[in-house]
């Protein structure tokens, strides 16, 4: 087990950095992938042959205009703990120019070939603190490490490069649905009645590549089988964190187009989708949130929400008509204001009023979109 977990601890980190300068032997680090929030354990395993996911490729140039013999050294810490573990590889002829073909993590983490590592030092104090959070997970723990490389030159005259790289590992894990809509039970009559066709879907997460699928709920059909069935809504989203709009990694793992959003809501399109929601039908949705990590993208599917559209036409008279809008408008805030327990609980209105105008309850309802799209959030004023 010792050589596995070793390997794991060798390789748990990258994002780029530049080259700390340019010596005669250039050492540049390159990721595969966008970044990693997950790593586990068995993508690493010194004492099997190198056949795990690509994370990063190493270009070795020699600018000297001779061959030379240089080992690669490599050491990892943690931003909490510490220096975690350090090995390197035997010496290995480098000729003037580039590397070909490029080594691999591949190429290093084997039981076999030239570039394979065959020297470790492990802080074992470090190790054991963190392998009981290892063994419970199979990932290393939330944290910042630092995977360097150096280049050591056999002739002391040659100046070897080198170049380090940071990952975050953050263990993503949240995926929660807010609106429209309550978890599916199979009842249509059971769904969470909303009065818009175009609500504002809204789900709490901390990962930030995610797809949300919309379907139709038919009769005698489960709620699963639904979303598997076309026509449906799906688009993926990239929920970008911070106000840069930044590039948007490349997810070969997921194919088509991909939307940036600035948080984990966006509102249903009014055209240019094959599924329109339509008065007296119930709906399924979900949001399948991916992870990155060493294996690759890894879906995490949140519960199944369902819901109906209203038919404004059959909408009663009175208190109905009221807590309609309200819950139509307020949306998740509904409860905590006129729920059990809310400040105005069994609270109904004598009148009315929009921008001046007295309305009815009807009217509001369909101006319910340009309601929706300017709220945020409500104010209850004495």
């Amino acid at each position: 087990m010792r050589p596995s977990f070793i390997g794991a601890f060798l390789l748990c980190a990258l994002t780029g950095a530049p080259a700390l300068r340019a010596q005669d032997v250039e050492v540049n680090a390159i990721t595969v992938r966008g970044g990693l929030e997950a790593f586990f354990l068995q993508d690493f395993d010194i004492s099997a042959p190198g056949t795990g996911p690509v994370i990063f490729r190493l270009e070795i140039n020699n600018r000297t205009e001779t061959t030379i013999s240089i080992r690669l050294r490599m050491e990892v810490a943690s931003e909490r703990k510490g220096p975690l573990s350090s090995g390197q590889t035997e010496t290995f002829e480098l000729p003037p120019g580039m590397l070909v073909p490029m080594l691999t993590n591949n190429d290093l983490f084997t039981n076999s070939g030239p570039y394979r590592l065959t020297e470790y030092q492990v802080e074992e104090n470090v190790v054991s603190d963190l392998l009981s959070d290892v063994l419970s997970t199979g990932k290393l723990p939330s944290d910042v490490y630092r995977f360097s490389i150096v280049a050591i030159v056999q002739n002391g005259e040659i100046q070897g490069g080198s170049d380090q790289f940071d990952i975050r590992v953050t263990n993503p894990s949240k995926l929660d649905l807010i609106f429209p809509g309550s978890v599916a039970t199979g009842n249509p009559d059971e769904a969470l009645e909303i009065f818009t066709n175009l609500p504002q879907f809204r789900w709490e997460t901390d990962l930030r590549l995610c797809q949300v699928i919309v379907a139709e709920g038919r009769p005698g059909e489960d709620p699963e089988s639904a979303l598997n069935q076309e026509p449906r809504f799906v688009r993926n989203f990239y929920i970008q964190i911070g106000t840069t709009l930044g590039v948007v990694p490349d997810f070969p793992e997921l194919p088509g187009r991909i939307e940036v959003l600035p948080a984990p809501t966006f509102q249903y399109p009014a055209s240019g989708t094959v599924l329109t929601l339509r008065p007296g039908r119930h709906y399924y949705w979900r949001v399948t949130g991916f992870i990155q990590s060493s294996s690759g993208a890894i879906p995490l599917d949140s519960e199944i929400f369902s819901f109906r559209i209203a038919d404004l036409a059959s909408v009663a008279s009175g208190s109905q008509k009221f807590n309609a809008l309200m819950r139509a408008l307020l949306g998740s805030d509904y409860d905590a204001v006129f729920g059990e327990g809310g400040e105005l609980e069994g609270f109904l209105p004598k009148r009315m009023s929009f921008e001046g105008k007295d309305v009815t309850a009807v009217e509001l309802l369909t101006r319910l979109r340009k309601l929706r799209n300017s709220y945020s959030g409500y104010k209850i004023e004495r």
